[in-house]
């Protein structure tokens, strides 16, 4: 299994070198959940990107000219500017097992071109509606748009990156070619392909126009334009519903001076790119923390490991989990500002720790979904049994995902056990109780269930505030 390394370790660069160049440090074949913002193009202290954003713009004004001509001939044609190839190699978006980009294919730029024409028949022609339009638009969030922007800006993100290959004094390179012009940058570690460097400066793990916090500071500066964002905007995200996106695009809809106040303030956004140091979200530190916790715990996993074999080393990993975060101080890394980071982060920390304590065996361990969102799979790679195990927050749909895994389980003929994996963050967890209840009632009658382990991540206070 191959070990779970960042850029500057393959390349064998000193990571103080590598981060001075100002590029994304991407942990190789897994993707990291950042994204291009384009509202941070302008600001990027890459001289490459100086260009950026008025280049992003100029690119949807011409959409927005054809599909204001209204004929089929340039109908066809802003499309087909619409459609944009999948990106490899970025190293960030939505992917969990590899680090390739998203595709927007001829039915999603239909679909875009679709909604671009009603904004254009509203009287709303801003090239800026392409940069608004994941607020509301089906299948078109994030990572289709940070797509979209890197394959415009592909000759300057490939400039970029032979640049900062030449610095760095890559020897192992690629050529890539556009239109134009031929590049050299990194050769991919895993497969040999181009590898893409992108400047952190121009990333956000949550874009501006998705982010209330944001666009609500920039409206601030402006009396008439707060006033208008409260009152037409901030009800989007204000309400508590769970609104799709149908429902925001049925709303922002009712009125065009609604939609002009969203791209008003979203032009007069100045966001803050992701704080990579501090990484108060968890999205990019995950690996380094999963590395303290099998360096504090080392198990010593054999290199060849049987299948009947499997459920001991499960076991000793998820023990040695639970043990950091319960006796050696780890819950702190499940918190970011007094408060939980997401399941997601938790998920995949306990993946990159189980990644890295098997990376000499022949132990597989392999996400279920594609996306992260699903339980985590631990295969033999030879072999057919396989042990499931799933990461609840204490906060999060406990009942309903334990309901889920038991049915999975018990219609899985390969499945030899499973286990459901509770990290309490909260001091009082109903779901909790119940299935315990639950897991009783299966197996007094006989019926195979996951196993709950219940792992205590809450706050712990510090010895000068317990007094």
């Amino acid at each position: 299994m191959k070990a779970l390394k960042r850029a500057n370790e393959y390349f064998q660069i000193p990571l103080d070198s590598f981060n001075r160049t100002g590029a994304f440090n991407p942990v190789i074949g897994i993707d990291s959940l950042f994204f291009v913002d384009p509202v941070l193009l302008g600001k990027s202290s890459a001289p490459e990107l100086r260009n950026a954003l008025g280049k992003v713009r100029k690119y949807f004004s011409g959409v927005v000219t054809l599909l204001r001509t209204k004929n089929d001939r340039a109908w066809k044609l802003a499309k087909k500017r619409l459609i944009f190839p999948e990106i490899r190699g970025t190293g960030i978006g939505y992917g969990r097992s590899s680090d390739d980009g998203a595709a927007i294919g001829p039915t999603l730029a239909r679909e875009l071109a679709e909604t671009a024409s009603e904004l254009i028949d509203m009287g709303i022609e801003d090239p800026a509606i392409f940069e608004v339009m994941g607020l509301f638009q089906d299948g078109f969030g994030p990572d289709r748009l940070s797509d979209a922007l890197i394959n415009i800006l592909l000759e300057e993100i490939l400039g970029y990156t032979e640049r900062v290959t030449s610095e760095l004094g890559i020897r192992s390179t690629a050529p890539i070619a556009t239109a134009t012009r031929r590049f050299m940058v990194p050769r991919h570690p895993l497969g040999g392909k181009p590898l893409i460097l992108i400047p952190t400066d121009i990333l956000r793990d949550i874009p501006v126009v998705m982010s209330y916090a944001d666009l609500a500071h920039a409206s601030a500066f402006n009396e008439e334009l707060r006033n208008r964002f409260n009152e037409l905007i901030a009800p989007v995200f204000f309400d508590k519903k769970n609104h799709t996106k149908r429902d925001v695009k049925q709303y922002l809809f009712e009125d065009r001076s609604k939609l002009q106040a969203l791209i008003e303030t979203y032009r007069r956004s100045s966001p803050a790119s992701y704080d990579f140091e501090g990484d108060p979200r968890g999205r990019y530190l995950w690996l380094e923390k999963a590395r303290k916790i099998t360096e504090q715990n080392p198990l010593g996993i054999p290199q060849h490991v049987r299948e009947e074999g499997l459920d001991t080393v499960v076991k000793k990993i998820i023990e040695s989990f639970q043990k950091f975060i319960q006796f050696q101080g780890g819950w702190r890394v499940l918190y970011a500002e007094g408060k939980p980071l997401n399941e997601r982060h938790a998920r995949t920390l306990f993946y990159a720790t189980a990644l890295i304590y098997c990376e000499l065996s022949n132990v597989d361990i392999s996400p279920e979904s594609n996306a992260g969102l699903g339980p985590v799979d631990f295969k033999l790679s030879r072999g057919a049994r396989k042990i499931v195990v799933e990461i609840k927050l204490s906060k999060g749909q406990v009942k309903h995902g334990y309901l889920v895994q038991t049915g999975l389980y018990q219609s899985s003929e390969n499945a030899e056990k499973s286990y459901y994996l509770v990290l309490r963050v909260t001091e009082k967890s109903s779901a909790l109780k119940e299935i315990r209840r639950i897991e009783e009632k299966e197996r007094k009658a006989g019926r195979d269930c996951p196993v709950i382990i219940v792992i205590d991540a809450r706050r712990r206070l510090s010895a000068s505030r317990a007094k």
